[in-house]
């Protein structure tokens, strides 16, 4: 395993805190009670109290289908309902909040931790399965094609990178999926794939492509489903712009968690809580990463490094940590 170099008292924060979601399951079972409005189509609604804003966001419908979000304002959690029935491999809407953190937009090369959480559940129907249950059945029994992704847009401009439809770059952290979901890049062969990553208790694969507006789009998908995910994910970042994939002066400016829908016979529910985004600026650390393959489109590898700690050498790096802290 290549090394990380940690700064301690920097990362205290930051590793406490996944720590600390750890420790608790991440998490609790969110109510998914009466919710305080609902949007539909390309609406927003944003919670008074703290401008969180959720986006039902069905960007390219069809005349058969929906998309909706119900937003609970205390403790955020949203639901979205959806149905798209034609054009199966084809994104239909994009349910998701907002995310923010102070220090946004920043550089690439200025990221020295970036913590992204969140809890999920999906199932056929319009009622919100309590948190963390998936009903894989009724999912496969509508047909389902969906991902869960964190989607994270960067740009050389700050401005630009503000922006899906204006920033060059996108990365998404998929941390579900479902059906005939497939990141642009995809090979069911595994030949075209750029890198295998570990990230806390999840293992992620790297592709990339480009969609119809020209960005250039890197996915990195975790190779099992994760309800509950916690995790410091700039070495997924660190990655791409010490390879070149990206550039290291681009910015970070906006970032998202929620539900890319492809398709479904019927009504699906999504529903997600306990979202959050935690950023460390300042020089990045110098993580040990792998040469880009040639092949790589720059695309394959076939024995990386691996980074990052486990939920289990998160705790103990924590422990260790405030010991020293406090000696």
């Amino acid at each position: 395993m290549a090394a990380l170099t940690l700064q301690p008292r920097l990362r205290l924060s930051v590793l406490a805190r996944i720590a600390t979601l750890l420790a608790v399951g991440l998490w609790g079972q969110t109510t998914a009670g009466a919710y305080d409005t609902t949007v539909c189509g390309q609406t927003a609604y944003t919670i008074p109290s703290n401008n969180m804003t959720f986006n039902a966001n069905a960007w390219n419908p069809d005349d058969e289908g929906f998309q909706c979000i119900s937003v609970q304002d205390s403790p955020p959690a949203f639901a979205a309902t959806w149905s798209w029935s034609s054009n199966s491999e084809t994104v239909h809407s994009y349910p998701h909040v907002k995310l923010t953190a102070p220090g946004l937009p920043t550089p690439l090369s200025n990221i020295s931790a970036l913590v992204l959480s969140a809890q999920w559940s999906m199932g056929p129907g319009s009622t919100p399965r309590p948190a963390l249950v998936v009903d894989h059945d009724g999912l496969a029994n509508h047909g389902t094609s969906a991902n869960v992704a964190f989607d994270i847009f960067v740009d050389p401009n700050a401005a630009n990178a503000r922006s899906e439809k204006t920033a060059a770059t996108e990365i998404m952290i998929w941390v579900g999926r479902f059906g005939h979901a497939e990141p642009l890049g995809f090979d069911a062969n595994m030949k075209k794939t750029c890198f295998t990553q570990t990230v806390g208790d999840a293992e992620f694969v790297l592709y990339q492509g480009h969609n119809d507006r020209g960005t250039n789009v890197l996915s990195w998908v975790a190779t099992s489903n994760h309800t509950t995910f916690a995790a410091e994910v700039s070495p997924l970042l660190q990655y791409l712009w010490r390879n070149g994939l990206v550039s290291a002066g681009s910015h970070v400016g906006l970032v998202s968690f929620g539900s890319e829908a492809y398709h479904s016979d019927g009504i699906v529910t999504f529903s997600a809580s306990e979202f959050d985004m935690h950023l460390v600026t300042g020089a990045a650390p110098n993580l040990a990463v792998g040469d880009l393959p040639a092949e790589c489109s720059r695309a394959a590898s076939t024995n990386p490094p691996q980074w990052l700690l486990s939920s289990a050498s998160i705790t103990a790096v924590v422990s260790a940590t405030l010991l020293y802290l406090i000696s």
